[in-house]
Protein backbone atom coordinates (compact mmCIF):
# COMPACT_ATOMS: atom_id res chain seq x y z
CA UNK A 1 0.00 0.00 0.00
CA UNK A 2 0.93 4.04 0.10
CA UNK A 3 3.62 5.01 2.39
CA UNK A 4 4.48 0.93 3.61
CA UNK A 5 8.41 -0.09 3.56
CA UNK A 6 9.07 -1.23 0.60
CA UNK A 7 11.26 -4.19 -0.22
CA UNK A 8 14.65 -2.45 0.12
CA UNK A 9 13.28 -0.23 2.86
CA UNK A 10 12.99 -3.94 5.21
CA UNK A 11 16.26 -5.35 3.67
CA UNK A 12 18.05 -2.33 4.80
CA UNK A 13 16.20 -2.41 8.34
CA UNK A 14 16.61 -6.14 8.75
CA UNK A 15 20.56 -5.73 8.58
CA UNK A 16 20.13 -2.60 11.49
CA UNK A 17 18.22 -5.24 13.56
CA UNK A 18 20.40 -8.20 13.19
CA UNK A 19 23.38 -6.26 13.66
CA UNK A 20 21.42 -4.56 17.20
CA UNK A 21 20.69 -8.29 17.98
CA UNK A 22 17.42 -9.69 16.61
CA UNK A 23 16.53 -12.89 17.26
CA UNK A 24 13.00 -13.41 16.52
CA UNK A 25 10.60 -11.04 14.13
CA UNK A 26 6.57 -11.59 14.52
CA UNK A 27 4.57 -11.20 11.17
CA UNK A 28 1.54 -9.27 12.34
CA UNK A 29 -1.51 -6.91 10.55
CA UNK A 30 -3.59 -5.81 9.51
CA UNK A 31 -2.70 -9.06 7.12
CA UNK A 32 0.81 -9.65 5.98
CA UNK A 33 0.11 -12.44 3.53
CA UNK A 34 -1.47 -9.76 1.34
CA UNK A 35 1.82 -8.24 0.76
CA UNK A 36 3.30 -10.05 -2.63
CA UNK A 37 7.03 -9.85 -1.85
CA UNK A 38 6.20 -11.44 1.38
CA UNK A 39 8.06 -14.21 0.61
CA UNK A 40 11.25 -11.91 -0.40
CA UNK A 41 11.02 -10.50 3.16
CA UNK A 42 11.35 -14.34 4.68
CA UNK A 43 14.18 -14.69 3.14
CA UNK A 44 15.67 -11.71 3.70
CA UNK A 45 15.64 -12.35 7.37
CA UNK A 46 16.43 -16.24 6.88
CA UNK A 47 19.46 -15.20 5.75
CA UNK A 48 20.46 -14.01 8.99
CA UNK A 49 19.16 -16.44 11.25
CA UNK A 50 16.52 -15.11 12.72
CA UNK A 51 13.47 -17.13 14.17
CA UNK A 52 10.24 -15.71 12.17
CA UNK A 53 6.51 -16.45 13.00
CA UNK A 54 3.46 -15.51 11.46
CA UNK A 55 0.11 -14.09 12.80
CA UNK A 56 -2.50 -14.17 10.24
CA UNK A 57 -6.67 -14.47 9.33
CA UNK A 58 -5.57 -17.26 7.22
CA UNK A 59 -8.29 -16.49 4.44
CA UNK A 60 -4.32 -16.48 2.17
CA UNK A 61 -3.29 -18.97 4.06
CA UNK A 62 -4.09 -22.14 2.06
CA UNK A 63 -2.81 -20.35 -1.73
CA UNK A 64 0.41 -19.50 -0.03
CA UNK A 65 1.45 -21.87 2.82
CA UNK A 66 3.59 -24.04 0.00
CA UNK A 67 5.66 -20.74 -0.34
CA UNK A 68 6.19 -19.41 2.89
CA UNK A 69 5.87 -22.22 5.59
CA UNK A 70 9.70 -23.07 5.27
CA UNK A 71 10.80 -19.96 6.63
CA UNK A 72 8.65 -20.21 9.55
CA UNK A 73 8.80 -21.39 13.17
CA UNK A 74 5.01 -21.25 13.78
CA UNK A 75 1.61 -20.18 11.98
CA UNK A 76 -0.11 -18.97 14.06
CA UNK A 77 -4.18 -18.38 12.62
CA UNK A 78 -7.33 -16.36 14.19
CA UNK A 79 -10.70 -18.09 14.09
CA UNK A 80 -13.03 -16.79 15.97
CA UNK A 81 -15.75 -19.48 16.18
CA UNK A 82 -16.40 -23.34 16.45
CA UNK A 83 -18.32 -23.15 13.58
CA UNK A 84 -18.77 -20.82 10.63
CA UNK A 85 -21.73 -18.74 11.51
CA UNK A 86 -20.09 -17.86 15.06
CA UNK A 87 -16.89 -16.90 13.10
CA UNK A 88 -18.46 -15.39 10.04
CA UNK A 89 -21.15 -12.97 11.93
CA UNK A 90 -17.74 -11.69 13.83
CA UNK A 91 -15.52 -11.39 11.24
CA UNK A 92 -18.51 -9.94 8.54
CA UNK A 93 -17.13 -12.31 5.75
CA UNK A 94 -17.78 -15.54 4.68
CA UNK A 95 -14.36 -16.72 5.63
CA UNK A 96 -14.33 -19.54 8.00
CA UNK A 97 -13.84 -22.89 5.48
CA UNK A 98 -11.39 -21.11 3.71
CA UNK A 99 -9.25 -20.48 6.70
CA UNK A 100 -9.99 -23.91 7.58
CA UNK A 101 -8.64 -25.29 4.24
CA UNK A 102 -5.49 -22.80 5.34
CA UNK A 103 -4.91 -24.68 8.36
CA UNK A 104 -5.19 -27.95 7.27
CA UNK A 105 -2.55 -27.16 4.34
CA UNK A 106 -0.06 -25.74 7.30
CA UNK A 107 -0.62 -28.83 8.91
CA UNK A 108 -0.64 -31.40 6.22
CA UNK A 109 2.58 -29.76 4.91
CA UNK A 110 5.66 -31.76 4.85
CA UNK A 111 7.60 -29.05 6.52
CA UNK A 112 6.04 -29.72 9.74
CA UNK A 113 6.27 -26.53 10.76
CA UNK A 114 4.13 -25.66 14.43
CA UNK A 115 0.81 -24.28 13.43
CA UNK A 116 -1.54 -22.66 16.01
CA UNK A 117 -4.78 -21.08 16.12
CA UNK A 118 -5.86 -17.97 18.46
CA UNK A 119 -8.99 -17.06 19.70
CA UNK A 120 -10.39 -14.02 21.11
CA UNK A 121 -13.16 -15.08 23.23
CA UNK A 122 -16.08 -12.21 23.66
CA UNK A 123 -19.98 -11.71 24.03
CA UNK A 124 -20.76 -13.95 21.20
CA UNK A 125 -18.54 -16.83 21.59
CA UNK A 126 -17.34 -17.36 24.60
CA UNK A 127 -20.24 -19.91 25.26
CA UNK A 128 -17.83 -21.81 22.28
CA UNK A 129 -14.51 -21.73 24.28
CA UNK A 130 -14.82 -25.95 24.50
CA UNK A 131 -15.97 -26.40 21.26
CA UNK A 132 -12.87 -24.23 19.88
CA UNK A 133 -10.34 -26.42 22.02
CA UNK A 134 -12.31 -29.65 20.04
CA UNK A 135 -12.09 -27.82 16.47
CA UNK A 136 -8.36 -27.59 17.37
CA UNK A 137 -8.03 -31.07 18.50
CA UNK A 138 -9.77 -32.30 15.02
CA UNK A 139 -7.49 -29.82 13.05
CA UNK A 140 -4.32 -31.24 14.44
CA UNK A 141 -2.59 -28.29 15.52
CA UNK A 142 0.11 -27.99 18.04
CA UNK A 143 -2.01 -25.80 20.60
CA UNK A 144 -4.50 -23.03 20.76
CA UNK A 145 -4.26 -19.79 23.09
CA UNK A 146 -7.45 -17.73 23.76
CA UNK A 147 -6.97 -13.63 24.39
CA UNK A 148 -9.76 -11.23 25.77
CA UNK A 149 -11.04 -8.67 23.28
CA UNK A 150 -9.09 -5.35 23.22
CA UNK A 151 -11.89 -2.54 23.69
CA UNK A 152 -9.90 0.23 24.77
CA UNK A 153 -7.44 1.12 21.47
CA UNK A 154 -6.72 1.46 18.16
CA UNK A 155 -4.42 -1.25 17.71
CA UNK A 156 -4.46 -3.72 14.95
CA UNK A 157 -5.95 -1.12 13.04
CA UNK A 158 -8.98 -0.80 14.87
CA UNK A 159 -9.58 2.15 13.76
CA UNK A 160 -9.27 1.85 9.93
CA UNK A 161 -11.53 -0.89 9.05
CA UNK A 162 -14.58 1.06 8.55
CA UNK A 163 -17.73 -0.52 10.58
CA UNK A 164 -16.34 -1.39 14.18
CA UNK A 165 -18.43 -3.27 16.29
CA UNK A 166 -19.26 -1.55 19.78
CA UNK A 167 -18.47 -2.05 22.90
CA UNK A 168 -21.70 -3.56 23.90
CA UNK A 169 -21.88 -6.39 21.30
CA UNK A 170 -17.95 -6.98 22.75
CA UNK A 171 -18.52 -7.30 26.52
CA UNK A 172 -20.19 -10.15 28.63
CA UNK A 173 -22.96 -8.73 30.63
CA UNK A 174 -23.55 -9.88 34.62
CA UNK A 175 -25.27 -12.61 33.66
CA UNK A 176 -22.50 -13.82 30.71
CA UNK A 177 -19.63 -13.30 33.05
CA UNK A 178 -21.48 -15.88 35.40
CA UNK A 179 -21.60 -18.34 33.02
CA UNK A 180 -18.31 -17.75 31.60
CA UNK A 181 -16.80 -18.77 34.85
CA UNK A 182 -18.89 -21.85 35.11
CA UNK A 183 -18.11 -22.79 31.30
CA UNK A 184 -14.23 -22.27 32.73
CA UNK A 185 -14.57 -24.91 35.89
CA UNK A 186 -15.67 -27.49 33.75
CA UNK A 187 -13.12 -26.97 31.20
CA UNK A 188 -10.55 -27.04 33.75
CA UNK A 189 -11.50 -30.29 34.84
CA UNK A 190 -12.56 -31.79 31.32
CA UNK A 191 -9.13 -31.05 29.45
CA UNK A 192 -6.98 -30.98 32.17
CA UNK A 193 -4.42 -33.44 30.37
CA UNK A 194 -4.65 -30.31 27.69
CA UNK A 195 -4.03 -27.96 30.01
CA UNK A 196 -1.32 -30.19 31.18
CA UNK A 197 0.46 -30.62 28.14
CA UNK A 198 0.16 -27.25 27.16
CA UNK A 199 -1.76 -27.69 24.15
CA UNK A 200 -3.95 -25.34 25.72
CA UNK A 201 -1.39 -22.15 26.07
CA UNK A 202 -3.40 -20.65 28.84
CA UNK A 203 -2.92 -22.20 32.10
CA UNK A 204 -6.65 -22.40 34.20
CA UNK A 205 -5.45 -18.95 36.12
CA UNK A 206 -4.88 -17.19 32.62
CA UNK A 207 -8.33 -18.39 31.85
CA UNK A 208 -9.93 -16.76 34.88
CA UNK A 209 -7.79 -13.67 34.22
CA UNK A 210 -9.83 -13.52 30.96
CA UNK A 211 -12.86 -13.85 33.14
CA UNK A 212 -11.39 -10.92 35.65
CA UNK A 213 -10.85 -8.67 32.47
CA UNK A 214 -14.33 -9.28 31.76
CA UNK A 215 -15.75 -8.53 34.93
CA UNK A 216 -13.36 -5.56 35.42
CA UNK A 217 -14.81 -3.79 32.25
CA UNK A 218 -18.56 -3.92 33.93
CA UNK A 219 -17.36 -2.90 37.39
CA UNK A 220 -17.58 -6.07 39.25
CA UNK A 221 -13.55 -5.66 40.35
CA UNK A 222 -10.08 -4.68 39.43
CA UNK A 223 -8.36 -5.43 36.31
CA UNK A 224 -6.18 -8.41 36.89
CA UNK A 225 -2.51 -7.24 37.88
CA UNK A 226 -0.47 -7.53 34.53
CA UNK A 227 3.50 -8.17 34.23
CA UNK A 228 4.89 -6.94 31.40
CA UNK A 229 8.43 -6.45 30.04
CA UNK A 230 8.12 -6.04 25.91
CA UNK A 231 9.62 -2.59 25.74
CA UNK A 232 12.54 -3.66 27.62
CA UNK A 233 13.10 -6.69 24.87
CA UNK A 234 10.91 -6.06 21.89
CA UNK A 235 9.83 -3.33 19.67
CA UNK A 236 6.81 -3.26 16.78
CA UNK A 237 7.74 -1.41 13.58
CA UNK A 238 4.18 -0.99 11.51
CA UNK A 239 4.26 -1.41 7.57
CA UNK A 240 4.95 2.70 7.29
CA UNK A 241 7.84 2.72 9.37
CA UNK A 242 6.72 4.00 13.10
CA UNK A 243 8.45 2.34 16.09
CA UNK A 244 7.06 1.36 19.35
CA UNK A 245 6.79 0.12 22.64
CA UNK A 246 4.34 -2.23 21.98
CA UNK A 247 1.10 -2.92 20.00
CA UNK A 248 -0.48 -0.78 22.19
CA UNK A 249 1.40 2.43 23.27
CA UNK A 250 2.19 5.90 21.17
CA UNK A 251 5.35 5.74 18.72
CA UNK A 252 8.37 7.14 19.68
CA UNK A 253 10.26 7.24 16.17
CA UNK A 254 10.24 6.08 12.52
CA UNK A 255 12.45 3.89 11.02
CA UNK A 256 12.67 5.75 7.88
CA UNK A 257 13.88 8.98 10.05
CA UNK A 258 16.44 7.01 12.62
CA UNK A 259 18.61 4.31 13.55
CA UNK A 260 16.89 1.74 15.69
CA UNK A 261 19.62 1.76 17.52
CA UNK A 262 19.86 5.28 18.65
CA UNK A 263 15.65 5.44 18.49
CA UNK A 264 15.16 2.39 21.17
CA UNK A 265 17.67 4.88 23.58
CA UNK A 266 15.89 7.85 22.90
CA UNK A 267 14.77 9.34 26.36
CA UNK A 268 10.98 9.25 25.60
CA UNK A 269 11.11 5.85 25.45
CA UNK A 270 13.79 5.14 28.62
CA UNK A 271 10.85 7.06 30.33
CA UNK A 272 7.92 4.88 28.57
CA UNK A 273 10.28 1.39 29.91
CA UNK A 274 10.19 3.13 33.40
CA UNK A 275 6.72 3.97 33.04
CA UNK A 276 5.55 0.08 32.37
CA UNK A 277 8.29 -1.15 34.89
CA UNK A 278 6.48 0.99 37.85
CA UNK A 279 2.87 0.09 36.85
CA UNK A 280 1.70 3.50 36.54
CA UNK A 281 0.45 3.45 33.16
CA UNK A 282 -3.51 3.01 32.83
CA UNK A 283 -2.92 1.12 28.94
CA UNK A 284 -1.16 -1.79 30.86
CA UNK A 285 -3.53 -2.11 33.50
CA UNK A 286 -5.86 -2.65 30.55
CA UNK A 287 -4.02 -4.95 28.77
CA UNK A 288 -5.44 -8.03 26.87
CA UNK A 289 -1.64 -9.06 25.38
CA UNK A 290 0.92 -8.49 27.42
CA UNK A 291 4.80 -10.11 26.99
CA UNK A 292 7.30 -11.23 29.83
CA UNK A 293 10.24 -12.69 28.78
CA UNK A 294 12.94 -13.07 30.75
CA UNK A 295 15.94 -11.32 29.50
CA UNK A 296 18.36 -13.75 29.59
CA UNK A 297 15.92 -16.19 27.53
CA UNK A 298 15.54 -13.44 24.88
CA UNK A 299 19.01 -13.37 24.79
CA UNK A 300 19.55 -17.07 24.09
CA UNK A 301 16.29 -17.01 21.37
CA UNK A 302 14.06 -19.05 23.68
CA UNK A 303 11.37 -17.55 23.56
Amino acid sequence: MPGELTLTEIEKLADELYSFGLKHIVYSGGEPLLRRDFVQICEIFSKLGVKQSLLTNGLLLEKRVGEIQKYLKEIIVSIDGADANTHNSIRGLNSFDQILKGVRSAVGSPEKREVSIRTVLQKRNFRQYPEMIELAKSLGVNRISFLSADVFSDSFGRDTRGYMESNENILLNRDEVKEFREIIEDAITKYKDDFDRRFISESPEKMFRILEYYEACIGQGEYPRNTCNAPMVSAVITSTGSILPCYFLPAYGNVRKGKVKELIKGESIKKVRRDVKDYVLERCKQCVCTLHVNPQRAFRNKF
